[in-house]
């Protein structure tokens, strides 16, 4: 059984909701919508999703009240930042404003928050100071921080090799996040350095859709076998033609 005592009480009892005993996890990323295109569909893919039994699950506001009973068993992180209505996402050079405070995340039940943070772009002194003021509100609420790290912004102002994902990773955590998602290296087994750099739980990011849900399954098996704290996966889960078998597939590979 993994141990956040460290964290204090409330964050303790908090990370236990978003990670299983094993100090791993399976996040179903539904929170698209808030800052990307495509967004994710809404009605039976959401519930089908909730049926997978994912252990927590990345949520815009709207879902997060939406689909309170459907993920009532499933711990919620509440997105807290979002994008411009641009298609594709963020422009280059352009980067996320804080929507919600950390007292709003806590109203609606949230057991964590995420932001986005681009260390490694021209202006990464914004996405740091806006990890700084959410750390420091979570702080007061014992509410868990995930960074959601993406090298050089969404414009890959610097490559996304291992050295500058798992530098990012341990700068996030320095400034104050509990957990870590970014993006995969090249190959899985190169997440160890990514997870030896950086002293929170690390989780992986999925990516652009893929044609084989095999290879997604393969992915996620290959991160935790490189000490990934396990999976965040959006468009692969929800795009899925079966997202609740897909999500009890990722399950079976981070848990077992």
């Amino acid at each position: 059984m993994s141990s956040f005592s460290s964290l204090g009480a409330a964050k303790t009892r908090r990370m236990g909701r978003i990670f299983a005993p094993d100090g791993r996890s399976v996040f179903a990323a539904v929170d698209h919508a808030a800052y990307i295109a495509p967004s994710p569909p809404l009605g039976r893919t959401m519930t089908d999703i909730a049926e997978g039994g994912p252990d927590g699950v990345l949520a815009t506001w709207h879902i997060a009240r939406e689909y309170a009973e459907a993920f009532a068993r499933t711990g919620l992180v509440l997105r807290v930042d979002g994008g411009t209505t641009e298609l594709g996402g963020y422009p280059d050079g352009d980067v996320s404003s804080l929507l919600y405070r950390v007292e709003d995340a806590v109203s609606i039940g949230a057991d964590a928050v995420v932001l986005l943070v681009f260390i490694g772009q021209a202006d990464e002194d914004r996405s740091l100071a806006r990890l700084a003021q959410v750390v420091r509100e979570a702080e007061r609420y014992g509410l868990p921080v995930m960074a959601e790290v993406i090298p050089g912004g969404w414009g890959r102002a610097v490559e996304w090799n291992i050295e500058n994902v798992a530098l990012g990773a341990r700068i996030a955590a320095e400034f104050g996040a509990d957990i870590v998602k970014t993006v995969s290296p090249a190959t899985p087994e190169e997440f160890r350095a990514v997870v030896d750099a950086c002293p929170v739980p690390v989780v992986a990011l999925g990516g652009p859709k893929t044609d084989s849900e095999d290879d997604v399954v393969a992915l996620a098996s290959g991160v935790v076998a490189a000490g990934a704290a396990g999976v965040a996966f959006g468009r692969n889960v929800w795009g899925s033609p079966d997202p609740r078998a897909l999500v009890r597939r990722l399950a079976q590979a981070v848990h077992a």
